[in-house]
């Protein structure tokens, strides 16, 4: 009679590794049901973004099945899942500061007042980022570099807003700043986290 998860309930370890490593797919979901919900709350814990933690946490479980005829009965399997999910959490957040740090190198290219600061990133398929950062800024800086992203030019801006040419200028080279420095913060959030977290 085929087992089903249920039936795993209380057995230990050793022998759910060792049903693992013969293929059974009931001791796998047993392993699933027992440790999924530590392994998503430890994620969330470091990624801090529920999405990611799920996806990293699903990647741990395909990888687990993928490797379960190299496991070892005497393994400690807590300690192994822990293992995958640090290796497979400090992945995403290197990846995330290489992103990061490539889309702070595209806006450091940029002029102090750059006309095409927004078609330059989204020619490098770099957006997101940018469009998270905007959303940091000051509401009247906000709006400003939004219009701008809209295809707007300053005379327009002005004219809309009832503002000077001048200021429409001064907003747009602050969010730049402003930007930049967003940009950079994050970049070093995401490296201190790496470290904290080998």
């Amino acid at each position: 009679m085929k087992k089903l998860a249920s039936d795993y309930g209380t057995v230990d370890e050793r022998t759910l590794l060792e049903r693992l490593r013969k293929g059974d797919r009931a001791a796998f979901d047993a392993i699933y049901r027992r440790y999924h919900a530590k392994l998503y709350t430890q994620a969330v814990r470091y990624l801090k973004n529920r999405a990611d933690a799920e996806d990293a946490v699903q990647q741990l479980f395909v990888k687990l099945w993928g490797v379960r005829e190299a496991l070892f009965v005497t393994q400690n399997l807590q300690g192994y899942l822990y293992a995958m999910l640090k290796h497979l959490v400090l992945n995403h957040i290197r990846n995330n500061v290489n992103a990061l740090q490539h889309n702070y190198r595209i806006v450091q290219k940029q002029p102090q007042y750059d006309d095409d600061l927004y078609t330059y990133a989204e020619r490098h398929h770099r957006t997101e980022l940018l469009q998270q950062a905007i959303a940091q800024l000051p509401p009247q800086q906000r709006t400003v570099t939004a219009m701008r992203c809209e295809g707007y030019s300053n005379r327009e801006i002005a004219a809309r807003l009832n503002l000077s040419i001048h200021t429409v200028n001064t907003h747009y080279r602050e969010s730049v700043k402003t930007l930049k420095s967003w940009l950079a913060n994050t970049i070093k959030l995401l490296i201190i986290l790496s470290i904290f977290f080998r």
